[in-house]
């Protein structure tokens, strides 16, 4: 069986899986996905947990922190001007993080607020979702695995009969 075959079937499980349960316990199905997605885009495996996960809780937390800004800033300059404001300096921070080991995952930090921005701006819900959400993916990867080595071991059956 083909990788591609494997990961579509153990992707469309989790992500069945996910929905459903989303829905149910109140949490934000798109932040779910876009952690699973950053978790693929660092490389996967435990690593890709780390380097993406990290990256994205401090996207949220920079997101937070600009929203707050502006609205403290909104009397002073006006809502468009004090949301402008608070957009660019996040953006820098997010980009200047990069310097830091832990939060260089610049992709994985934009990723990170929009999260927060697609789940009406609830700091908590966004950041309990994106931790399933790179778990999600180290388990789509896993089940994976698991499926290719299961078709292999058919495989193999058929051609000792």
């Amino acid at each position: 069986m083909r990788k591609i075959i494997a990961v579509a079937i153990s992707s469309a499980f989790i992500a069945v899986i996910w929905t459903f349960g989303s829905y149910l316990l109140g949490l934000s199905t798109v932040a779910g996905f876009l952690a699973w997605s950053s978790f693929f885009v660092a490389g996967g495996e435990i690593k890709g947990v780390k380097k993406a996960l990290i990256a994205n809780l401090s996207g949220i937390f920079w997101g937070a922190l600009a929203g707050k800004l502006s609205l403290i800033l909104t009397a002073y300059v006006g809502e468009r001007n004090a949301f402008t404001l608070g957009n660019g300096l996040g953006t820098a921070a997010i980009c200047l993080q990069s310097k830091i080991g832990l939060v260089s995952f610049i992709p994985a930090g934009f990723i990170g607020w929009s999260a927060l921005i697609a789940s009406g701006m609830n700091f908590k819900i966004t950041a309990i979702s994106m931790i399933c959400g790179s778990f999600l993916g180290l388990a789509s990867e896993k089940l994976t695995d698991l499926i290719l080595i299961r078709i292999n071991c058919k495989n193999d059956e058929v051609r000792q009969n």
